[in-house]
């Protein structure tokens, strides 16, 4: 059960990585690189985006470095959420497959132990309609059915 809640935990956090972030950092990629100045005022050093004057000296900007277009930067993050995607089907199959193990081998330990419980039952009756001559080997039997249960079933 935890690792279902880990799992689901983990899907909601790449799910809003996915739908929140990686928009945010495509558009980040789009925004134009401006002119940077220089200037002098006052006698202090200052940096604007504007022209202050004669004084003003232009600073070259680095154009952002751009690995593909942003087509082929979709196409990838496609893929990765895809294949992401399919992990996580694949984790939850594995899962639940866990689960359906377990239940069975629950449901199997219950039923032998019911069955255990019903021997016991019986030869405790079986004990108790013994005549004298029989009454050590169904003792013996009691005991034993009484000792299987106890091993198989706590």
């Amino acid at each position: 059960m935890t690792s279902t809640v880990s799992a689901k935990h983990l899907a909601a956090s790449a799910a809003f990585f996915f739908n929140r972030l990686i928009p945010l950092l495509l558009l980040a990629g789009f925004v134009p690189a401006h002119a940077a100045y220089k200037c002098t005022i006052d006698g202090a050093l200052t940096y604007t985006d504007r022209p202050c004057g004669s004084e003003s000296m232009t600073l070259p900007v680095a154009p952002a470095s751009r690995s593909g277009t942003s087509e082929d930067s979709l196409h990838r993050e496609k893929a990765e959420i895809a294949r992401l995607q399919r992990l996580r089907e694949q984790r939850e199959r594995q899962d639940q497959q866990i689960r359906d193990l377990a239940a069975r081998g629950a449901a199997a330990r219950e039923r032998k132990c019911r069955s255990l419980s019903l021997q016991l039952r019986w030869r405790e009756e079986d004990l108790r309609d013994a005549t004298l001559k029989e009454e050590h080997k169904a003792r013996v039997r009691a005991r034993r059915a009484a000792e299987k249960l106890a091993q198989e079933c706590q």
